[in-house]
């Protein structure tokens, strides 16, 4: 017997009443006048903002959705005054009746000022920084100074704008942690000691600490996997009740923004291209750019059926376009549209839609006038797939750290003891050629570090990773040999780094921005000696841009990173990977760092290389949605350890393993109907030095019973689907039924370090 999870198109749960926004007030809290924002740089000036217009009320929650570049983050900075030197404004931001962002309060315009008048306007901005709007940032690592400890950097807050005395400091930054659903032993902490959860949660309490009117969050969520995720939603959406008077959050997640948001301003090219209700938004769009956006978000809901990104790219802002700037990526488009500026028409009370067909597209009685792409297939797995011999197979893989080869871990590491991290323990995974596997879990569970040790670009501490030299264009044959032993000088591992090669997470760190693209696809062609001859090599180079659809490729030969949208710089990682023509690519969350359409894009490409490639690839991710669209099978780490695998529709559909069903549970849909409940686990997933000798997931398990803790659990399978518990599904639902099932308070899992 298994438990479906019921996956609806949209959930119709209402949202628990302690969780339903306040209705707004008259008051206004924010009111902005036709605000612009210009760069000065080498190549011309920037439009970064253009003719934004809005209020914002009391007890009140903005959401701002739009691509990478559409000027969300820059408007954050005008309010808040952090604009750098080369900032000029237009227009004006008022908040509560006072002047934040005008020609005088804006970049290099301050330094102009009188002495007198900087001085004012110093105290001015002080009074109105922390007490009257603070900002929770994006990163929260990059929001701590990593050599002070948290209660430090939050008791800055009160000694720089209070004149509170030192003991009142303290317990005002025990109860603003406290709040923000974190245990007091953090503060004694530093940054590194936090979860990725933990740290967002203390930048939110320091944001919280002097009860601001205004909160700006930043991409609050981003980077953080989805139990987190759903936590920290959850959170602020209880502090909106309690302590939040108004908030703006700012997001390309269009889940997150659902969640959140009361209204929503989608922003394109730095102008507000739709403005209404989160309802109206989501269920009635009324402008080509919104309903793009929507339908290339992978929701967990409809993950087999294929999805198209938005073609194209966003607009060079130094020479905007005349006429919309959607216009040229638009499936609705006319001459006009190339012509006429839209301006922002009221469609309905509150829905304001900058399209010239506004009314009629959100209708649907207008039909697209650019064909649509052709149609993805359905995500399915091969036939035969998993008869084919095996590329790679792993025996009790296993990967410890030993903490006393850190500095640290050998000052403070007593003598005689072997304290060590359990990244990878006892892993058995088999991965067929062409088949996209896909690994998932929390922060920490793993994943990153099974990757690297199957490409041994870390050494195994044990275990077997036997990989199969294939012959070119053969399915079946070739020497299966294990490469844990293998010496680093050696010919045969040499070979096996030519035949496997790696995705990093972020284009923006792992490609040199002092090299054109040719030098950068040219580079692995060059280690394994591939390069003497330069005609083949300008063909091969060429053959990998096209393999990633960056067409022609004489286009982008000689171009640097930075003249390439993020999702052009991750295909160019592509490229690079695929030049060599590997039988095996591991991909290390490679759509975390883009937004939503550049994603949709990301993700089929790894679908077609499959498909025209034969590309066989381990897809690591904490994006389930993500996983189930592009991964044949599905393996869940948690804590170093596997802890089920298997087809991905099934496993999706039919989780067996508590841990599974609570990770699906808190994948947020994109509908403001959402409501994922209760989540059933406990805590933070916490560090793999001291684990449990039993079930890795048993401290956090809400089903655990007295033989969880200390005896190793069992492996049930189900066909090809197989898990780690102690318990069937039936005795799992006994367990519930009987009363042993236990929903705990919320608690930070975070212990005081000895």
């Amino acid at each position: 017997m298994t438990v479906a999870v019921d996956i609806p198109e949209v959930s119709r749960v209402p949202l628990p009443s302690r969780a339903r926004p306040s209705a707004p007030s008259a008051e206004k809290v924010l009111e902005i006048r036709s605000l612009s924002v210009q760069f000065g740089t080498e190549d011309g000036t920037v439009l970064a903002v253009d003719r934004i217009s809005f209020d914002l009320h009391a007890r009140e929650t903005l959401g701002i959705l739009g691509e990478s570049g559409s000027g969300k983050t820059t408007l954050s900075l005008a309010l808040m005054t952090l604009l750098p030197e080369n900032a000029h404004v237009e227009g004006q931001a008022l908040f509560s009746g006072e002047v934040i962002a005008d020609a005088q309060i804006s970049g290099g315009a301050i330094r102009k000022l009188k002495r007198r008048e900087r001085k004012g306007l110093s105290q001015k901005l002080s009074r109105i920084r922390w007490r009257g709007i603070s900002m929770v940032f994006q990163g929260s690592q990059n929001a701590f100074n990593p050599v002070y400890t948290i209660e430090k950097q939050i008791a800055e807050v009160f000694q720089i704008h209070t004149d509170l005395p030192k003991q009142e400091i303290h317990d005002r930054v025990v109860r603003a942690v406290q709040r923000a659903g974190l245990d007091p032993a953090v503060l004694k902490a530093y940054p590194h000691e936090l979860s990725g959860g933990m740290k967002q949660r203390a930048v939110i309490a320091m944001a919280l600490a002097l009860t601001p009117k205004l909160v700006i969050a930043d991409e609050p969520t981003t980077g953080l996997d989805v139990v987190t995720q759903a936590r920290l939603i959850a959170e602020l959406k209880e502090l909106r009740q309690t302590r939040i008077q108004s908030m703006i959050v700012i997001s390309h997640d269009i889940g997150v923004i659902a969640q959140l948001a009361d209204r929503v301003a989608v922003m394109y090219a730095g102008r507000i291209m739709e403005l209404a209700s989160v309802d109206e938004i989501y269920s009635r769009p009324a402008n080509p750019y919104t309903k793009a956006l929507i339908e290339s978000y992978p929701s967990i809901a409809r993950a087999r059926t294929g999805i198209q990104g938005i073609p194209g790219t966003p607009p060079d802002m130094i020479h905007p376009p005349t006429g919309c700037p959607f216009a040229p990526r638009c499936s609705y488009v006319e001459e006009r549209c190339r012509r006429e500026d839209p301006i922002p028409q009221e469609i309905s009370p509150g829905h304001w839609s900058a399209c010239h067909f506004a009314l009629d597209i959100q209708a649907g009685r207008r039909a697209p006038t650019v064909p649509p792409p052709e149609a993805l297939p359905p995500v399915t797995m091969p036939d035969g797939l998993l008869d084919r011999p095996l590329l790679v197979e792993t025996k009790d893989l296993t990967k410890f750290f030993d903490l006393r080869a850190s500095a640290g871990g050998s000052l403070f590491s007593r003598p005689g003891s072997s304290r060590v991290v359990h990244a990878v323990e006892g892993v058995n995974l088999d991965i067929h050629p062409s088949e996209i596997v896909g690994i998932v879990g929390e922060s920490g569970s793993g994943k990153t570090t099974l990757g690297r040790t199957l490409l041994r670009t870390i050494d195994a501490t044990g275990g077997e990773i036997r990989f199969r030299f294939r012959e070119e264009g053969k399915e079946s044959g070739g020497e299966v040999v294990d490469i844990v032993p293998l010496k680093s000088s050696g010919r045969q591992l040499r070979e096996f780094r030519r035949r496997s090669q790696m995705i990093f997470q972020d284009p923006y760190d792992s490609l040199d921005p002092n090299q054109i693209i040719y030098d950068i696809v040219e580079e692995p062609l060059i280690g394994h000696h591939m390069a003497a001859n330069p005609d083949v090599t300008l063909s091969r180079i060429q053959e990998a841009l096209r393999s990633v659809r960056l067409t022609p490729p004489e286009n982008y030969l000689d171009r640097y990173p930075h003249e390439l949208s993020g999702g052009e710089r991750q295909r160019v990682a592509a490229a690079r990977a695929l030049v060599l023509k590997p039988d095996l690519l591991i991909a290390d969350e490679p759509i975390s760092m883009l937004d939503v359409s550049l994603r949709a894009g990301f993700l089929n490409l790894l679908r077609q290389m499959r498909v025209e490639l034969g590309t066989t690839i381990v897809y690591v991710t904490h994006d389930i949605a993500s996983a189930r669209y592009v991964a044949d099978r599905i393996l869940v780490m948690y804590l170093g350890v596997g802890i089920e695998f298997g087809p991905s529709e099934e496993l999706i559909r039919e989780p067996l393993h508590p841990y599974t069903k609570a990770l699906i549970q808190a994948v947020p849909l994109p509908s403001p109907t959402w409501n994922p409940g209760n989540l059933e686990i406990m805590g933070e997933i916490g560090n793999a030095i001291n684990v449990s000798k039993g079930c890795r997931f048993s401290r956090r398990c809400p089903y655990r019973q007295s033989q969880c803790e200390d005896v190793p659990p069992p492996r049930k399978a189900h066909g090809a689907h197989w898990y780690l518990c102690h318990f069937t599904q039936e005795e799992l639902l006994a367990i519930r039924q009987k009363g042993g099932f236990m929903i705990p308070p919320a608690s930070s899992g975070f212990a005081a370090p000895p």
